[in-house]
């Protein structure tokens, strides 16, 4: 409980600052135009002392219920989120993707380390899995929202080499990513049930993504949305067959 806790808390303090950050291309974005601050709905002193006082709790949180490394990790993720992320990359590299995903896949390190003390193989296989997700992920929503981050001046993939490069990409970074799912069983940390469900599910996904290169860039905003959105259950399944397979 205190650990779910103090990690919602980190990630909601490392939200407010990306939104006192993005503020400006938040409002000239349609998915993102109704936030808070770009709506200037609320102070940005107001969501600056917000953000720190969730950042704060969190830590102290995890310091004093959980364990250092656990607080630590939390630190890491806020880290790589808020500065390097969203000050840095995020206006200036395309890959801001990969690199901003170490943040969105800190859960996997927390929760292993808040239960063991330490981090082992496993934890950092299903880490590489969730920063890699990321990218296809990612990259699956820039097909059709691309003309939202060309307006907001966001270097997406899509924006500097265009769709079919992305495209390409993403068959990379699949591929890329089914790799630790299936090492994990080979690792022996997991039985024949999840490695079933990591082939079955990373099989289907990688179909999608090889269909969208074979129909190109016409087809290109039809298959980023398809993609997407079957990314979450295809996440969802990794993390649930996991634990089913372990119970």
């Amino acid at each position: 409980l205190f650990v779910l806790f103090a990690t919602g808390l980190g990630v909601a303090s490392s939200h407010v600052f990306n939104q006192l950050i993005d503020s400006d291309i938040d409002a000239v974005m349609t998915r993102t135009r109704k936030r808070p601050l770009a709506a200037k709905r609320i102070s940005r002193r107001g969501a600056a002392v917000f953000g720190t006082v969730l950042g704060l709790a969190s830590f102290g949180l995890m310091l004093w219920r959980v364990n250092l490394l656990t607080a630590l990790l939390v630190v890491a993720g806020w880290v790589f989120y808020v500065p390097i992320y969203s000050l840095w990359l995020k206006r200036t590299s395309p890959w801001c993707t990969l690199i901003g995903g170490v943040s969105g896949a800190m859960p996997t390190l927390i929760g292993w380390a808040a239960v063991t003390g330490r981090l082992d193989l496993v934890p950092l296989l299903l880490f590489t899995f969730m920063v890699i997700w990321q990218c296809p992920h990612f990259f699956a929503l820039s097909l059709f929202r691309g003309e939202e981050y060309k307006r907001a001046g966001i270097p997406m993939v899509v924006v500097v080499s265009g769709p079919l490069a992305t495209l390409r990409q993403m068959l990379v970074y699949t591929l890329l990513m089914i790799a630790p799912t299936l090492a994990l069983y080979a690792a022996g940390a997991a039985g024949t049930g999840y490695l079933a469900t990591a082939a079955v599910g990373g099989g289907l996904y990688l179909a999608g993504v090889i269909a969208a290169n074979l129909q190109g860039v016409e087809r290109a905003a039809f298959w980023g949305k398809r993609l997407f959105f079957s990314s979450y259950p295809y996440m969802a399944a990794i993390f649930i067959s996991v634990v089913v397979d372990r119970l």
